[in-house]
């Protein structure tokens, strides 16, 4: 279970931390967020015909959607020196530690869905080749129920009014639609993270993509000519989540926190 810090000994208020080191104090921010709705993201591993989902929002889906926000709300302000201002913004984010803790309780449903689609082996520069343009298939995926709060460790990073304000700014993670409402009255700010992965209790392992140590803006920016490297601008390793499977059967699965 994650460990929760005692909030009495370890919590300092942001004017005393920032006029102890003169504004410059790397500290902790902690938010929470109430899921509105049904939430989904694939895994790193998915195809697109079969997709198994996170069970919460990965390190790279959270620091996206933060440059997401970012670039929505200041990027034309910096026309003018872009190349310069993302680089600077985007160092900060991509070097985040980002801790979840997930909602009390979880139910992952499974779903079938029969649908067309376009013929996805067509050879598109022979013009001469028959190819049937609607084709049928019967795709998988999986919605997540999410019962209680969401909470989100970052940092350290001496970013955090930037970082609050970008957080507070977030209203989905995932698919599209898949919408989180922020909660303002629970952020706190800390020295330490209120919360780790402790492997002591019960865990489910899910994978974790997150951001490369040493990659660009240019290489995970969709517009850029410049590929991204699995292993090196995009890294997956296993997360423990504080999860014990309670109840399954071929239609859903039950997760409780622990």
């Amino acid at each position: 279970m994650p460990k929760q810090l005692n909030k009495s000994k370890n919590l300092l208020t942001p004017p005393l931390a920032e006029a102890e080191t003169g504004g410059k104090l790397n500290q902790w921010l902690t938010v929470s967020y109430q899921p509105v709705s049904l939430f989904s993201l694939k895994r790193s591993d998915a195809t697109s015909m079969a997709a198994r989902s996170n069970l919460v929002p990965t390190p790279y889906a959270i620091k996206m959607a933060l440059l997401k926000v970012l670039l929505e709300a200041e990027g034309l302000t910096h026309s003018t020196n872009f190349d310069d201002w993302i680089k600077c913004e985007f160092a900060w984010i991509r070097d985040l530690q980002i801790f979840l803790q997930p909602p009390q309780r979880l139910v992952v449903n499974r779903n079938g869905y029969k649908l067309r689609y376009y013929d996805q082996t067509a050879d598109k520069a022979d013009k001469n080749k028959p190819t049937l343009a609607i084709q049928d298939g019967f795709v998988f995926r999986e919605w997540v129920y999410l019962e209680g709060n969401l909470q989100i460790c970052c940092g350290p990073t001496s970013q955090l009014n930037e970082l609050e304000k970008l957080l507070s700014q977030i209203n989905y993670f995932g698919k599209r639609g898949c919408f989180f409402q922020y909660l303002p009255e629970a952020t706190e700010r800390t020295p330490n993270p209120q919360f780790q992965p402790s492997l002591s209790q019960s865990f489910t392992v899910q994978p974790m993509d997150d951001l490369g140590a040493n990659t660009t803006f240019n290489k995970i920016n969709p517009f850029s000519t410049t590929k991204a490297q699995l292993d090196k601008d995009r890294m997956i390793q296993p997360g423990f989540l504080p999860l014990e499977l309670t109840a399954s059967s071929a239609r859903y699965d039950l997760y409780q926190r622990k």
